[in-house]
């Protein structure tokens, strides 16, 4: 991406190594010209903080932010707000036809952007289910982001990696079902929450989740076995062991046993 001459050939070599400019590095002090791109993440201030008190005594390295042909910001934006912050130049280059899907890619090979930055960014863009999620998962706010999106789902997993390796959360694709039934489901869980302190462990909302959907079980009379045996509820190591300890708890002193098994 940075300017580039023919490199010399190398001694004791018969290989000539032939490096072409691809992009031109600018370098400005009107960071009034750079465009935040509608849909990305929000930048986190505690980052940029220290981006900032970095430049403030290193001075601003060569780090080219980069840029669309609109001086949209594809990549640097924490970068970018910390060289406004300590009053900086910054380095960009301008890559043509960049736009948010290059946002995610560049962020996904990072590995810095987190599901909540997914979320935030499509919401932002005004997608239906995102914004959906974004407000099932504040008013949630006792469940993990995960455990939100598997709930709004209708389904025991969270819209993961599907078999063909797509991942539909992160790629935007990714469906709110039920939205009633959601919060239907999450405000039962949180009835366990004087029984058991780990009524919001990702393990335990999935085996909740799945038992939702078992025609065999009535989550009242459920309530009504926890009641009676406060103490019986613990940490598991997995779902299996969820499931097998619940069914245990809803067989407690009843005729006809009833099998969980999902």
């Amino acid at each position: 991406m940075f300017n580039m001459t023919t490199a010399p050939m190398a001694n004791n070599s018969s290989q000539v190594q032939n490096n072409t400019e691809v992009n031109k590095v600018y370098q400005t002090s009107n960071l009034s010209i750079f465009k935040n791109i509608n849909g990305n993440r929000v930048p986190n201030l505690q980052h940029v903080k220290r981006l900032a008190e970095s430049i403030s005594v290193y001075g601003m390295k060569c780090n080219p932010i980069l840029v669309n042909e609109q001086m949209e910001v594809i990549d640097g934006q924490h970068r970018l707000m910390a060289a406004k912050e300590s009053e900086s130049f910054i380095y960009y280059i301008i890559i043509k036809g960049y736009s948010l899907s290059e946002v995610h890619t560049l962020n996904l090979n990072q590995k810095n952007w987190s599901r909540k930055d997914f979320m935030e960014g499509y919401a932002n863009l005004k997608i239906k289910d995102y914004i959906m999620i974004k407000t099932f998962a504040e008013k949630n706010d006792d469940f993990g982001l995960n455990d939100c999106i598997a709930l709004c789902s209708n389904n025991s997993v969270n819209a993961g990696t599907t078999n063909n390796g797509k991942k539909p959360f992160e790629n935007g694709e990714w469906k709110c079902k039920d939205l009633e039934i959601a919060q239907e489901w999450a405000n039962k869980i949180r009835m366990i929450k004087p029984y058991y302190s780990g009524y919001n462990r990702s393990n335990f909302i999935g085996t909740m989740t799945v038992l939702f959907r078992n025609k065999l079980f009535d989550f009242n009379e459920f309530m009504h076995k926890v009641r009676v045996q406060p103490t019986a509820l613990v940490d598991c190591a997995n779902r299996e062991q969820y499931r097998t300890l619940i069914e245990d708890i809803y067989n407690y002193k009843s005729r006809n046993k009833i099998s969980l098994k999902y």
